[in-house]
Order: structure tokens, then C-alpha cells, then sequence
């Protein structure tokens, strides 16, 4: 391995030019240097182009892809196939990073010899100023047990082993994975993929990378059709698993699966567009997943029933469990 790889920061670019600047600056400031910063304008329609542009005449490390309106799975993509880097490390362009980051998930790789890194990530408001941190590095914790595996992919720290941004992943993971052009919910396709390839993965519990919740992103605007793009990915998932005959990772996945379900159903009623005939054939997949496995779940019976209720009467079950969500939260 290179003693100073190169690593490839990709940045898929849509109709934030409000947020770009500190996005771009906060990679700028990185405390490793050999980097190439790949901005890729998605078609948009504000002044993120111009802003991108700004930046890359100021900084031979910044390329900029300019390309029609795709969406974020197409510029994720395009940045990928352009990127020279041995490594690559995606930053979505309302988020902003700690300048330690790419440092800290580069060292084990080159001294414990890890395959991937990850690390934590905290929410922030549009409104707070977020000023730089600076940590003092500290051993990653290594996971690379099927145990430890199943507890980091799938339990109280999924999410951060499910979003594509937090990681720095070897060029050669992508060999023939890309994510699905048109879909939200695009890591949930693509992540686990990559996960699967590594041996060795090193986890740091230090909030490096700061997400920005804000109502206009993708992820904060209620539930709409393409919200159903990750029971779709669930059901990939959960099929590749049967294939494998790895069941216990199958009823990680079949939990995750019907707790999107009962999250749609909660979107729905709260929307005056959509109704519950919108997931019908949704459910009508779910179901034969359901009963095509749960025999097989190393769950007690008491649970198995649970799913096979849910896979037979699932609009009553969802409605029930939504309801008992919304009363609960009175």
C-alpha cells in the first residue's frame, strides 16, 4: 500500500447553495492533504454550479463534473467513475466533516490493516454554527466477528453502518457495484454490499461527520411514492440472506422490513394525498418473504406468529400497530 494514498472525496451537488460553501471548506481543511475533492454539479438550478467553479479555480486538489439532472445515486456514480483515488470517502453537500476525519479512518488502514472504516456522525440544525472540533485519536474499536457484525450492521448502531457518507471504502469495492439510479433510499441498496466485502472494519465512537437535518432534503419531506424504495431494498436484502441460508441476519432484516412498514403506514395517515391502497402490492411482497422464511428464524414461536399475522392480515396489522404508535404518542 502507498505510504500517502490518494483519496477521493466525492460530493454529489443539488440546489444547496446555501450549504455548499461550508461543505467544500470544511473538506478543504482536512488535516490529511493528498486528497482529490470531486464536486459534481447534478444539474443544478441554483448557484451551486458557479459555486463549485469558484472553488475549483482556487484549488488545483477540486475537479468539477458538471451533468444533467440525475439524481444523487447518478452523481454518486459519476463521481465514482472519474475518481482516481485508492480510496473513496462521500460527503453530501449539506453535510460538513471534522478536518480529522479522513485521518482517522486512513490510519488503521494502513496500520491495522482494515479493509473500511466508519465512524459516528451527530445531527445539526440549520441554524447552529458549526465550529471545528479537534480530538485527540483514539484506538477504533475492530470489528471482524459474524457476532460483532451482526451487533454493529443491524442493531442500535445501523444507521451508521447503513448511510453511505461516514466511510472511507477501498476503490476496488466498487468493481462492479454503483448505486440504483432513480431511487432514495440508495445506500440501503448498496451499503451492506459493501460492508459484506470487509474482513476487518474499524469503528470509531467519534462524531466526525455532521448531518444537517433540514425539511427540504430528501430524507425530511414526508412520505411520497419513492419512500417505498426501501422496503424494496429490504426485500433484496432479506432475499440474499435466504440464498445464504443465514437466517439470524434474516430476521434482522425482516424486523427492519416491517418496521418501515409500520413507519409508511404512520407517513399515510398523516397524509392528506396518499392512501393505504399505495402499498399494496408492497405488502403483497412482503408477505411471501414473510412466509417463505419464518420457519426458519431462530425467534420463539410467539414471534414467528407475530410474522406470519403480519404476512397475512398485513393491512390490518399495520393499521393496528400504526394506531398504537399514534396513541402513544399522545
Amino acid at each position: 500500500m502507498l505510504e500517502k494514498p490518494l483519496v477521493s472525496v466525492i460530493v454529489p451537488i443539488y440546489m444547496v447553495e446555501d450549504y455548499l460553501p461550508a461543505c467544500i471548506e470544511s473538506i478543504q481543511r482536512q488535516t490529511y492533504d493528498n486528497l482529490e475533492i470531486i464536486l459534481v454539479d447534478d444539474g443544478s438550478k441554483d448557484n451551486c454550479g458557479n459555486i463549485a467553479d469558484e472553488y475549483g479555480s482556487k484549488d488545483s486538489r477540486i475537479r468539477v463534473i458538471h451533468k444533467e439532472n440525475g439524481g444523487l445515486s447518478d452523481a454518486r456514480n459519476a463521481g465514482i467513475d472519474t475518481a482516481k483515488g485508492d480510496y473513496f470517502f462521500f460527503v453530501d453537500s449539506d453535510d460538513t466533516i471534522e478536518p480529522q476525519i479522513i485521518e482517522f479512518l486512513l490510519r488503521p488502514v494502513i496500520e491495522k490493516k482494515a479493509d473500511l472504516s466508519v465512524c459516528a456522525y451527530r445531527k445539526v440544525s440549520g441554524k447552529e454554527t458549526n465550529k471545528p472540533e479537534r480530538y485527540d485519536y483514539s484506538e477504533p474499536i475492530i470489528i471482524s466477528s459474524y457476532e460483532e457484525k451482526t451487533k454493529y450492521f443491524f442493531d442500535e448502531y445501523s444507521v451508521r453502518f447503513t448511510v453511505a457518507w461516514n466511510k472511507l471504502y477501498p476503490r476496488e469495492y466498487f468493481n462492479g457495484i454503483r448505486y440504483p439510479k432513480g431511487k432514495i433510499h440508495e445506500d440501503e441498496f448498496t451499503t451492506y454490499k459493501l460492508l459484506e466485502k470487509a474482513e476487518k472494519i474499524a469503528y470509531f465512537d467519534i462524531p466526525l461527520y455532521n448531518y444537517l437535518v433540514r425539511g427540504g432534503s430528501i430524507m425530511g419531506s414526508g412520505f411520497k411514492p419513492e419512500s417505498l424504495h426501501g422496503l424494496e431494498a429490504c426485500n433484496i436484502r432479506l432475499n440474499k440472506y435466504i440464498k445464504d441460508k443465514d437466517y439470524l441476519w434474516c430476521e434482522k432484516t425482516l424486523f427492519l422490513y416491517r418496521i418501515k412498514f409500520v413507519s409508511a403506514f404512520k407517513m399515510i395517515s398523516k397524509s392528506e394525498k396518499y392512501s393505504y391502497e399505495i402499498l399494496r402490492e408492497s405488502l403483497a411482497v412482503y408477505s411471501k418473504s414473510v412466509l417463505k422464511v419464518v420457519w426458519r428464524l431462530p425467534i420463539s414461536f410467539k414471534k414467528k406468529m407475530g410474522y406470519i399475522v403480519s404476512a397475512i392480515m398485513p393491512e390490518q396489522y399495520f393499521k393496528l400497530q400504526n394506531k398504537d404508535w399514534i396513541n402513544h404518542g399522545k
